[in-house]
């Protein structure tokens, strides 16, 4: 972060600052109290106790707290900043902070492609810009205080993903970003456990532009039907779609799969480019497509960034082809289960497979669908039969409601198993793979189930 005088902090929080408080430097801002060190302004976030033996041994710590906590009086006076409301001084001082730094900041959100798009676009950016982004798909809301505080002088440009799990979420991470490019990838029933219907989620999702203020640029998928009806009437800014719809800005004109990769050609200001993108799926050419049109509006020249593009490492865990043992192969898809997800993936898993390759899907759960669930494990397991599938093997208890609807779709009932143990697993693709056999693993990547499933891959990996 960039080195700060703690009388300007106070002054943006509309604070006077004393005496003692004057020339005092801040290196540090955190809501963590593990993360107090030298120089540190803490926000005493709902009402944790406070470190005060530890604290006393560091040099210049002020504390930001709306109530009195436990020992305060053992620290000098200098050191405690009360304030009648924690939450609105904590937001005046990540709006001071962000606004220090006239630089892009690129949020991306939507329920699929989010940290493959962000990955995509940081690859593009990073041999020439310095690029503070999100870790991973570390988008937790516990992540983005150490995000801004990640933007400093060296800092041309930001991209970070702004997940949605519950109401709010949108609207306070833009508390933190004021993004000034937003993104949204796609849209479908995911994290629905937490709003009161899919319309509420895409409400909240949505809410990016609230976050813009209504000015900057927003990247949108034409193709997605849920975008294709939001209301953008009060955006004042520039609007860019993507995808193969004929009115898209960026218009995906074909795609075919290429070794382990995509073969893709874009049409935008009616000029014809050709790209090519590691990592196999149609999802994956809408990822790609995505963050060459983030990377022209940040001025990135397109046949640059293809050139950058066709670099990329595909991320982990993301339809992961591995070579397996015995002549099979393993697909490692268990970032994350959701319809949409589980959708693409079965898609490009049947897209690969050899006529004479039996397709075997290992699924977990699907997790936070809420009242959805049902409705969506059937439409799931409807699926599993319609895209072929020779053998299904559920995990986990909530998974076994693939079964019923894969089978009413046509999967055979003597090729569908459930396990609840790992071990049993194992002995069981000992004596039932044979060479050839592509196993498609899918999960949640929560819970013991998923953490299985995981063990599963690594076993037959080895």
């Amino acid at each position: 972060m960039k080195t700060l005088l703690l009388e300007d902090i106070l002054t943006a929080l509309n604070i006077q600052p004393n005496k003692k408080q004057k020339g005092k430097k801040i290196m540090t801002v955190t809501k963590d109290r593990y993360k107090i060190n030298n120089n540190t302004l803490y926000f005493r976030w709902n009402d944790r106790t406070v470190p005060v033996e530890k604290i006393k041994n560091y040099k210049d710590v002020f504390i930001v707290t709306e109530t009195p906590f436990a020992n305060m009086i053992r620290l000098k006076p200098e050191q405690i900043i009360m304030v009648k409301d924690l939450k609105e001084s904590f937001f005046k001082f990540t709006s001071y902070y962000r606004h220090l730094f006239n630089v892009p900041v690129v949020a991306i959100t939507g329920t699929c492609g989010k940290s493959t798009t962000k990955e995509m676009l940081k690859h593009i950016l990073k041999e020439k810009y310095n690029v503070q982004a999100t870790i991973s798909s570390k988008n937790g809301g516990y992540y983005n205080l150490p995000y801004l505080m990640g933007i400093d002088e060296d800092t041309d440009v930001a991209v970070f993903e702004t997940a949605v799990a519950k109401s709010g979420h949108m609207t306070e991470s833009c508390k933190y970003f004021y993004p000034t490019i937003g993104i949204i990838t796609m849209v479908d029933v995911d994290h629905t456990d937490r709003f009161r219907s899919f319309d509420d989620y895409l409400t909240e999702k949505a809410k990016i532009m609230e976050g813009m203020n209504n000015v900057g640029t927003l990247i949108l998928n034409i193709d997605d039907p849920s975008l294709s009806s939001l209301d953008t009437s009060k955006f004042k800014g520039a609007i860019i779609t993507f995808g193969k719809h004929k009115d898209a800005d960026f218009k995906i004109k074909e795609y075919r799969r290429y070794s382990s990769g995509m073969i893709f050609r874009i049409e935008y200001k009616q000029s014809v480019f050709k790209g090519y993108i590691p990592g196999l799926g149609e999802h994956n050419v809408y990822n790609a497509v995505t963050s060459l049109a983030a990377a022209a509006n940040l001025g990135v020249d397109l046949h640059y960034a293809l050139k950058r593009l066709s670099s990329f490492h595909h991320m982990r865990s993301h339809f992961e082809i591995i070579k397996g043992r015995n002549q099979i192969t393993v697909v490692d898809d268990t970032w994350k289960s959701n319809p949409a997800s589980l959708r693409k993936g079965l898609e490009t898993l049947s897209s690969i497979a050899l006529p004479n390759q039996r397709k075997i899907a290992v699924l977990g759960r699907m997790a936070a669908l809420g009242k959805y669930a049902d409705e969506e494990y059937e439409k799931a397991g409807h699926l599993l039969g319609n895209s072929g599938i020779d053998v299904l093997i559920t995990k986990g208890t909530i998974a076994k409601d693939f079964a019923k609807p894969a089978i009413e779709a046509g999967i055979d009932p003597d090729n569908v198993y459930h396990f609840s143990n790992v071990d049993e697993m194992k002995r069981f693709f000992d004596s039932f793979l044979i060479p050839d056999d592509i196993i498609y693993f899918k999960s949640g990547g929560q819970g013991q189930a998923d953490r299985d499933i995981e063990d599963v891959i690594d076993y037959l990996s080895s």
